[in-house]
């Protein structure tokens, strides 16, 4: 038996596929932003420090795939753009992966003062 390839996956499928898995790395993501204001306010360094490098390696892998991922990532924050905080993760990627991007000063726009207050400190 053949090994399934994108190619064999309808467009609309992939897209689907695509939009899950953005959203699941962004629940991880805002999780991990909890971690760590929660190491931030208990001046735990090596936490903060495994934490960070937790969250960089999530901006790392969807730069690998920007083009594709900018969309399931604006999706992602219009789902959920009545919690702001839950936009800290669609933030902190945008502002990585795509800081020139519209949809990067929109979202930025839209978090809330916590949030945007700890991207500012560990984009800095």
């Amino acid at each position: 038996m053949k090994p399934r390839t994108s190619r064999d996956i309808p467009a609309v499928k992939l897209a689907d596929l695509r939009q899950d898995l953005v959203t699941r790395q962004l629940d991880d993501l805002n999780v991990l932003s909890e971690a760590l204001v929660a190491a931030l306010n208990e001046n735990d360094d090596v936490r903060t420090g495994i934490v960070r490098a937790s969250m960089d390696r999530f901006a790392r892998a969807m730069g690998w795939s920007r083009d594709r991922c900018l969309s399931a990532i604006a999706a992602y924050a219009k789902e959920h753009a009545e919690f702001d905080d839950d936009l800290f993760a669609p933030a902190f990627i945008l502002k990585s992966i795509a800081p020139e991007d519209t949809r990067t000063a929109d979202i930025l726009g839209a978090l809330s003062d916590d949030a945007r207050a700890l991207l500012v400190r560990i984009l800095s």
